[in-house]
């Protein structure tokens, strides 16, 4: 029975360990990618904007906040665990000063909890504060979209969780970008999305920055 035992928890190890492997490679094209725009000298010290689509389908934010340390280095489909899984080469090879995350979006997609997320999200902020103690951290709040609206109670509830424990931290906030997307009748805007009800048209980016503009400057 010991060596059937053992046997399992060899094959148990050896399965996890390859589903791990796999699960990196699924970002791998992107992430080399970024590596062929950092060239030689990756931009050291900026501002890091990361997370899913709606970081990566952002065109230029160094332009529409007219600073050139403004790195974008988002990845679409992407949850919060890909940030973790990912750190060393998504985040902390830049040692910047400033990141701002978009994240959780396509955890509660996905099917995960509100709890999950807040936790998943408490590890990355944890990590970063490890490796990179004095960058601010600013997280934007998950969006409200036409697409997901049918999980925006646990949207609401994941939000607030990340918006009280970054209430406790220094050099961190939660940046609400939900509150201004809900019109009159409670419900998002059209005008924030494009035709798929869940990623955003430059009218919704123009939001955004005007909003992140006082945790940029």
């Amino acid at each position: 029975m010991k060596i059937q035992k053992n046997i399992f928890i060899l094959l148990l190890f050896i399965s996890i360990n390859s589903f791990a492997q796999e699960y990196q490679k699924i970002w791998q094209t992107e992430i080399d990618a970024f590596d062929k725009l950092n060239g030689e000298n990756p931009l050291q010290e900026g501002i890091l904007f990361t997370g899913s689509s709606s970081i990566r389908m952002w065109k230029d934010p160094a332009k529409d906040f007219n600073n050139p340390k403004i790195l974008n280095r988002g990845f679409g489909g992407s949850q919060i665990i890909d940030l973790i899984e990912n750190f060393d080469q998504v985040i902390l090879k830049y040692h910047p000063k400033k990141i701002v995350i978009y994240s959780g979006d396509n955890d509660i997609e996905a099917g995960k909890s509100a709890e999950i997320v807040f936790g998943d999200f408490c590890t990355l902020y944890g990590m970063i504060k490890a490796k990179l103690p004095n960058a601010e951290v600013y997280y934007i709040a998950i969006k409200p979209s036409l697409n997901r609206w049918a999980k925006v109670i646990e949207i609401k509830k994941a939000n607030t969780m990340i918006n009280e424990y970054l209430n406790t931290k220094s050099n961190a906030a939660f940046v609400d970008i939900f509150s201004p997307m809900i019109d009159l009748d409670g419900k998002p805007s059209e005008k924030w999305f494009i035709e798929d009800g869940l990623h955003m048209t430059d009218e919704g980016y123009q939001l955004w920055t005007k909003i992140l503009v006082p945790y940029i400057e």
